[in-house]
């Protein structure tokens, strides 16, 4: 499993690290839901309107328990919650919910382990490495 990248230059001139090249990932694409539960019937030979029902609800479950303000823990995936943005008063009485609050949006951390003397090793990136772009080599 590889992730492929290319260098980008940084062209901000306030940087610090203006000028040096850093590595960037390149999209191979999108896969949609659908996609991978095609994938999971090839592999494990389930029927599609049965895990295509059973994906609707987990999503369902989700968007209610994260309405209701809960944070969601999916084992082996990670963790949901809500979070607002908003603009900043002076005073907390001055604080209005329709005028101040400026979005919600959903968090999500990805599930993984803290390796002894390092950060943390992620799931999703556990096993994966780095190549070079098609075609692109410095």
């Amino acid at each position: 499993m590889a992730v492929y990248i290319k260098l980008i230059r940084n062209n901000i001139k306030s940087s610090s690290s203006y000028g040096k090249y850093f590595a960037k990932t390149v999209s191979q694409g999108e896969v949609t839901l659908k996609d991978m539960v095609s994938d999971a019937l090839m592999a494990r030979g389930y029927d599609k309107a049965a895990v295509t029902v059973v994906v609707a609800d987990l999503e369902n479950a989700l968007k209610v328990k994260l309405a209701d303000g809960y944070t969601v823990v999916i084992p082996g995936i990670g963790r949901f919650s809500l979070r607002v943005e908003s603009k900043g008063v002076d005073e907390p009485k001055q604080f209005n919910l329709r005028r101040h609050i400026t979005r919600i949006v959903c968090g999500f951390l990805p599930a993984g382990r803290r390796v002894a003397g390092r950060n943390i090793l992620y799931n999703f990136c556990d096993g994966v490495t780095a190549v070079w772009q098609h075609g692109f080599k410095p």
